[in-house]
């Protein structure tokens, strides 16, 4: 593959991941283009997996502290965070006005190699988490209890508010390895949703008072300007709850799935036309040999599905501006049973 296809093939392969279709469009594609280029892929994927073992043939230890407790692991597993960010903060600026969005949707991509299989994690925004609270010229080290979407809204940059995201979520599962992250606006989704000409869901919230049509019960085909409101829409909309609109994100993620590989099936180009409609809307540390090397893995493995944390909601004054906000305590046992799940996680003896 050469140079300027790895960016193709990159790009798509991250847009897609945005709304939770990465494993089955890679997987889709994978096997369409085993069909052409069987033998190249597959050595490509043994060799992988052979150096994996070279390199750890042992399984190398790693270790994860929650509340009091050690735990370990030895599986050989990556992740990629996914960030998908508000209209707020001041971005598009080099110098010390530069403000983060924050960050209203995020989801670790697990990929476990040694047992051949990958998974999601959902996490909410409003999870209350370690947030370092870097300034407008990177400086800072000062540590808060804070939303974990406010971690994206620190930083001098772009890339240092996504990489400031990642060291809050590493935080909270105990200090995890994180190995790289994708963000994208949310105001994209609609473009998203253009690359598939609209995806069909059942409305289980009732949506009115964004747009009359998205009424509790009902099943639409989302427009562009409906799939941004479907999937962003909080306040005011059902229960007011982050984890109802976490619960839709899920939804439009497995439809869209569904609508991808059946336009990948009809026309075999969607993956690099979608891509030339998604060029330069992404900050990541996801280079194209990586995401190659993602896609070639995803294609051989199990997904386990989407997980979450269960934990509990509630108003609170942690944001320090006065006013009650959302905050969301999760249940560290909840973590533990998620990260046995994904990374078979044991406690170190």
């Amino acid at each position: 593959m050469n140079k300027k296809n790895i960016k193709v093939v990159c790009g798509i392969i991250l847009a897609v991941l945005v709304v939770g279709a990465f494993a089955g469009i890679i997987y889709f594609f994978e096997k369409e283009s085993d069909k052409a280029n069987a033998k190249s892929i597959s050595k490509q994927t043994e060799q992988t997996t052979e150096d994996t073992n070279k390199d750890n043939p042992g399984g190398l230890t790693n270790y994860v502290e929650i509340g009091d407790t050690l735990y370990k692991y030895t599986d050989d597993v990556e992740s990629y965070l996914v960030i998908g960010t508000d209209n707020s903060g001041n971005e598009n600026v080099k110098d010390e006005s530069y403000r983060g969005t924050m960050a209203d949707f995020l989801l670790l991509l697990v990929i476990n190699k040694t047992k051949n299989e990958y998974g999601y994690i959902q996490f909410n925004r409003d999870t209350i988490c370690d947030v370092k609270e870097v300034d407008s010229t990177g400086e800072g080290e000062g540590m808060e209890e804070l939303q974990l979407c406010t971690a994206h809204w620190y930083g001098k940059d772009k890339e240092q508010s996504c990489e400031n995201t990642v060291n809050s979520v590493s935080l909270l599962l105990g200090e995890l390895d994180i190995n790289g992250y994708y963000s994208v606006s949310m105001k994209d989704i609609s473009s998203i949703n253009h690359l598939v000409d609209g995806v069909e869901v059942k409305i289980e919230d009732d949506l009115t008072k964004e747009d009359a049509a998205l009424k509790e019960g009902s099943v639409v085909k989302l427009t562009d300007e409906q799939a941004e409101k479907y999937i962003r829409a909080r306040m005011g909309v059902g229960d007011g709850d982050n984890i109802s609109r976490m619960r839709r994100q899920r939804t439009y993620m497995s439809a869209y799935f569904d609508k991808a590989k059946a336009m990948f099936n009809d026309n075999p180009k969607f993956i690099n036309e979608a891509y030339k409609d998604m060029t330069d809307k992404a900050v990541t540390d996801i280079n194209g040999n990586e995401a190659s090397k993602i896609a070639n893995m995803l294609s051989k493995m199990t997904s386990k599905g989407i997980f979450t944390f269960d934990g509990e909601s509630k108003l609170g004054k942690k944001l320090g501006d006065g006013l009650e906000h959302a905050e969301f305590y999760v249940d560290k046992s909840s973590i533990i049973e998620v990260l046995k799940t994904l990374y078979c996680l044991e406690i170190d003896n």
